[in-house]
């Protein structure tokens, strides 16, 4: 700055420069180096005219020497990237930088899976068109860009921003409907550009091996299978996306317990124990002794209990007298309970059937009556 008269600066109301006195005819300067953290600052100049002209001149150039510029720039902002489905190439642009002495911009990138950089170009532009053309579109790549000003300090990296080409179902969910026996598949649906379509795969056994089977495709997020067999067994689905250049999602042969875009559904048990139980009745002590078994051998058994109902045989209301697992050691598997009856001459009906561990229960047995003795008479 300089001046004739009195001249003083100020940085966010400090005084960083005084020429208040000492005045004349001849002009005066001064020079001072501030070094002013980021952010928003206010810069103010005071001058007088007490004789003649105050002449005041000042200006504020960046100090562009190492020797004085110790601050690296902001990370540059607003990165953004747009993938060309006709080119298959990413174009990558940011914001402007604020320093006064902003040299350039250098782009760097890198593959998903890796934390290695890899500098594009240099330039003092705000964007740059990668030249790579993705060699398989399977790959993510990342890009960042870095600000550098003329004393050579260079800025931290921007945010993150991934380009693929290939898009990706980041989850897959289902379920199972009972009553139609049919699995919905739902996922979040792809909005890129570049995207074309779904498939579809079912886990079946083909031939004595579990391969993956495309079920269908499809452009929107959700699924509806067949009818599912309800036999408490784990279902294995899978979608895989499409682009526009005919490149899908890799699917390993095998199943992948981590990956996003595999679900593994547990079906509901809905299929009873085929064999309906015999069914035994004898006097016990105080009333009828009733006996479910099975002969079905254990490594094959598909119940894990008994139950007993009776009625009067005049009544139309079953109650159940026995629920029950059965002994795994047995053979064949029983279960028993001595039914007690008052000694009232009626006629009773009993009948049985075995359950599962999912509550399905198998045919019942074939009703069994059995008349109580009355009570002997006093002479």
């Amino acid at each position: 700055m300089s001046a004739t008269d009195g001249v003083r600066v100020y940085l966010d109301g400090v005084r960083k420069a005084d020429l208040w006195s000492g005045t004349g005819d001849s002009a005066r300067s001064k020079s001072v180096n501030l070094t002013i953290p980021s952010g928003k600052h206010t810069l103010r100049v005071d001058s007088v005219n007490w004789s003649g002209a105050a002449k005041v001149k000042y200006s504020y150039p960046p100090r562009a020497s190492a020797q004085y510029d110790k601050t690296k720039p902001l990370a540059p902002t607003g990165v953004k990237t747009a993938y060309s489905t006709t080119t298959r190439r990413t174009t990558v642009s940011w914001s402007a930088n604020k320093e006064m002495d902003l040299a350039s911009y250098s782009l760097y990138r890198r593959p998903g899976g890796s934390s290695t950089w890899t500098r594009m170009t240099t330039t003092t532009a705000r964007s740059h068109t990668d030249p790579l053309v993705n060699p398989d579109d399977r790959t993510a790549y990342f890009y960042e860009v870095r600000a550098k000003d003329k004393a050579g300090n260079t800025s931290s990296g921007s945010a993150d921003t991934v380009v693929r080409p290939l898009p990706v179902v980041p989850s897959l969910t289902g379920t199972y409907d009972r009553a139609t026996g049919k699995v919905t598949l739902k996922w979040p649906q792809n909005t890129e550009p570049q995207f074309h379509h779904y498939t579809v795969l079912s886990n079946d056994l083909v031939d004595g091996s579990y391969v993956w089977v495309p079920l269908g495709t499809t452009t929107r997020g959700t699924w509806t299978t067949g009818p599912v067999t309800a036999d408490g067994e784990w279902r294995h689905y899978r979608v895989l996306a499409t682009n526009d250049g005919g490149t899908t999602t890799y699917s390993a042969k095998w199943l992948d317990a981590s990956a996003a875009n595999e679900l593994w559904l547990e079906i509901p048990d809905g299929i009873a124990p085929e064999r309906a139980p015999e069914l035994t009745l004898s006097p016990c002590t105080g009333g009828i002794r009733a006996t479910a078994s099975d002969s079905t051998p254990a490594p094959i058994r598909d119940f894990t209990g008994f139950e007993i109902e009776r009625r009067a045989a005049t009544a139309g209301t079953w109650s159940p007298v026995l629920h029950q697992g059965y002994d795994p050691r047995t053979d064949p598997a029983t279960a028993t309970v001595c039914d007690p009856l008052p000694a009232d001459g009626h006629t009773y009906e009993y009948r049985a059937r075995s359950y599962d561990a999912a509550g399905n229960h198998s045919p019942y047995s074939e009703v069994q009556t059995v008349t109580v003795p009355g009570a002997p008479r006093s002479e």
